[in-house]
Order: structure tokens, then sequence, then C-alpha cells
């Protein structure tokens, strides 16, 4: 018997759906995009309904159709989560199993403690230190690649220590999957499809790019001028990369259509149901996947903390798990409020899809009576001599460079090194650091409508960070 029925929902109506999906690719400049929704309908039912709009390549012209595959990114974390908590419901894997017990050459160099002591909570919680942001392409896409990828991130010094603070680490779920591997005795890609794809039904989600171009997917699409200039929407242009190496495939390389993304979500929402009947993982750890492991509330107003692979973002009163994804210029998310049965998931081919995300949740969200979220508010106040001393600097990790020097019309400016997200046209930017009214810092950059969030913080050991996006970058000078 299905668990998730297809058709109307109480939250809104098709047609009313596709109109907003219409209306916000052409407002952010979005060549293509699949929006969908689990809700209640009036009988109290679970229904999934979805709208599409656009098209899958700017160079093609292909539409997006109901089937379309979108790369979902970092949402693969929660499926490599599931993969993990069935081994955990087997009796084979606890959350408290040290990785070095699966994985006898695991080691993370100048850290002893990681690389004796992490556990299996700590690469799921974000909290081992792993390096998050090193992504190779050197490593083929033979199946030994997850192993290599396992060595290779280990030559990196890591991060912070192990237990925080809390640093979001593509790294710790590519070990994930090596522990998966093992115990499997099968590569993570094999694993995915035995274990949840095909017995929850769902036939359109890949991982490999020769499985995924059987069927209509997406090109990324990245902005094409400088990131320093406001025009909004900005144009964009093809990606030049369509995947990320294969290595990689535990913390981002699913594709899926909208229904499959949404039948998979509702395992949070049915008990580890799936939409077919099938039970994929026990009751009991798709509940504790989504309950706060981490508390992220130093890092900003953004976020309240971290589950089992899912975040918990902060709507105020209102329980809330989800999770945001970002490849080759695609972006995507899904937000569930489990107090009402409800799932909101965009996916998008463009860079910009991920602050059309944000508003059409925020639009959807409220239809289903969820008061809106706390929204980053500058405040002008020129920055203390006090506050000065704690946050001027240079702060650097892999990727990443900032410098926050006196200066400019708060008496603090931030100049900021391009990073691989801002696409080819990426620029150094030089921007005022400001107050927030909640008591953190924000700058605003030209290319997004939105504040971006900025908190300091420190180290049990007493190491400064600037904390943003929910990474920390550690100050070096």
């Amino acid at each position: 018997m299905n668990t998730v029925k297809h058709g109307r929902t109480a939250l809104i109506g098709h047609d009313a759906l596709q109109s907003l999906v219409d209306l916000a690719i052409g407002e952010y400049g979005v060549p293509g995009a699949a929006v969908g929704v689990l809700a209640p309908a009036q009988d109290g039912t679970l229904h999934a309904d979805a709208a599409w709009a656009g098209v899958t390549n700017q160079t093609t012209g292909y539409p997006v159709i109901e089937d379309t595959l979108f790369q979902i990114g970092s949402i693969s974390k929660i499926w490599t989560t599931v993969l993990a908590m069935q081994l955990i419901d087997e009796g084979v894997l606890r959350l408290d199993t040290q990785v070095k017990d699966v994985l006898p050459d695991f080691r993370i160099v100048g850290s002893p403690e990681t690389t004796e002591h992490c556990t299996i909570r700590d690469l799921m919680c974000h909290v081992s230190g792993i390096e998050g942001d090193a992504f190779p392409g050197t490593l083929g896409r033979g199946d030994d690649c997850v192993a290599q990828y396992v060595e290779y991130i280990g030559r990196f010094p890591a991060r912070t220590p192990l237990g925080g603070p809390l640093s979001y680490s593509n790294g710790a779920f590519v070990v994930l999957g090596r522990v998966i591997e093992v115990l499997r005795d099968m590569t993570w890609d094999e694993a995915l499809r035995r274990y949840i794809a095909e017995p929850a039904g769902l036939g359109h989600v890949w991982t490999l790019p020769e499985d995924v171009l059987r069927f209509s997917a997406c090109l990324g699409h990245q902005r094409a001028v400088a990131i320093d200039q406001t025009i909004f929407p900005a144009p964009v242009q093809p990606a030049e990369l369509w995947h990320l190496p294969r290595c990689t495939g535990p913390c981002g390389q699913v594709s899926a259509s909208i229904d499959d993304l949404l039948g998979f979500v509702s395992l949070f929402l049915n008990d580890g149901i799936a939409p077919n009947g099938a039970r994929i993982v026990s009751a009991g750890n798709a509940a504790l996947m989504t309950r706060e492991q981490v508390d992220l509330r130093e890092q900003g107003v953004q976020n309240n903390g971290w589950g089992l692979g899912w975040q918990l973002p902060n709507w105020g009163s209102e329980p809330a798990f989800g999770h945001g994804g970002a490849t080759e210029g695609q972006r995507a998310n899904v937000v569930v409020f489990p107090q009402r049965r409800t799932a909101i998931a965009v996916l998008t081919n463009a860079d910009a899809g991920t602050q059309m995300a944000a508003h059409l949740t925020s639009v959807l969200a409220a239809r289903a009576g969820v008061a809106p979220r706390p929204t980053v508010q500058l405040d002008e106040t020129p920055i203390s001599a006090e506050d000065m001393a704690t946050v001027l600097g240079t702060y650097e990790r892999l990727g990443e460079h900032m410098e926050f020097k006196a200066g400019g019309p708060t008496g603090v400016l931030a100049v900021i090194d391009p990073d691989e997200d801002d696409g080819p046209y990426g620029v150094q930017l030089t921007l005022p650091l400001y107050h927030t009214t909640q008591g953190f810092y924000a700058i605003q950059r030209p290319d997004e409508r939105d504040p971006t969030e900025i908190a300091f913080v420190s180290s049990s050991r007493g190491t400064r960070y600037v904390a943003s996006g929910h990474r920390v970058t550690p100050k070096v000078a």
C-alpha cells in the first residue's frame, strides 16, 4: 500500500504551484527548475505534488519535464547517512564506533586525536575536524576511488579539533561512504541502489553519468558576469563541468527527479517507510537523524544545530530539518516541517537557485502556516575598538582566504578572495562588515539579495575562527 499519494495537497493547488515556479525562474534568472511539496490532503493522507518549468540546458533548449534529473548535491549526505543507519539497525555498526575500527589505515596528518578517536557520529555531525572542501580531480573513476579519497583527505591537517566547533565537511562524508563500502563489500553507488533506490521503488535516482544520461538530465549554469556587479538577475552561461569527481559520491553525487526526491524525504514523515510501503530504515533511527546532536547557535541566527546528517534550520518555534546542495552550477534545497507533515523541495540548474529556493520555501511555508524564519538585519552602528580587537586579522583555510582590516563606513572592511562556488567570474570583494541586530556580524554581497551572516568563534583550545555558511576558517595572522 502506498504511503504517499500523488495529487492535490491542502497546502497549495497545482496551478498555483506552477505559477510560482514560472514566476520564480524569471525573477531569479534560473534556466530550469522543479519544485515539489509533500503535505496532507483534506482527508489527512500524505500527498505529493510538483511543478517544473524552463530548460535543462541553455545550449540545447530541451525542456525540463516531470522526470528530469537534477543534481541534488549535498542532500546526498542524507542518503549516505541512511545507508549507515541501516547498518546500525542491523547491529553491524554503532554511532560510537570509531572509524579506525572499520578502516584501520584511516589517519589525519598531525591529528592523532581524530585519527584514533573519530566516531561515526562525529562524521555525521560535522565535528570530526576532517578537511571539508578538497575535491581531487586525479583519482579517476574506478571502483576504488572512494578508498583512494580517504587516503587523500588524510594528507590535509584537521581544520578543527575533534568535537568542534562544527565545520561542514564533505570529506567526512566520503569517509562515511567508505565505511559503508567496507561493511557492505560493494561500492557506495551500488549500495545506494541496492539498499535505498531499488527497494523504495525510486527509478529516477542515479549516481553515475552513464546512468543519469539515459534520462532527461540538467546541466548546471553559472553567473556570466563578475560577482561584484549588482545585476539581478544576472545572466548565466552553461557550466564547463557537468559533474564532480566520482570519488566525492557519498557527499554529493546523487541525481534525482523531484518526485523521487520527495519519495525519499517522505521516509522521515512516515517512520522510515517508503512511498511503496517498503521499510528502508527503522522508525527510531529515522527520528534520531532529525534530533539535535550539535548546537550551532553560536554561529548565527539562521541555524539551530545539526542532527545526524540533517541540518536544523531556525524557523523560530517551528521544528524543522533540511539540507541544501550545490554542485557545478546546480542548486537544491529541501526543508521539512515534521509537526505539519509537510516538506518543500526545490531543484534548480543555476547558482542563483539558492536564493530562489529560499524565496519559494518561505512562500510555501507561509501557506502551511509557518511563521517567517529569522532574517539577518544589518546594524550600521560603527564597530567599537573593543570588538575590532576580536575581529581584525587574516583567516585562511583550503580554498578560502579573507582579511578583516580597519576602514569603511563601519570601521571594518572584509576583503574576501573568490572561491570555487563563485564560478568563473569570481573576483575579490571588499565589503563593509556590519553588526547585526541579533548580535552577530554580516556582509552584503552585491550578487545576493540577503546579507551573509558571519560570527567569530573560538575552539576549546583558544583558536579563533570566522564562521560563515556553517564552515569555520581559522585566524592565521
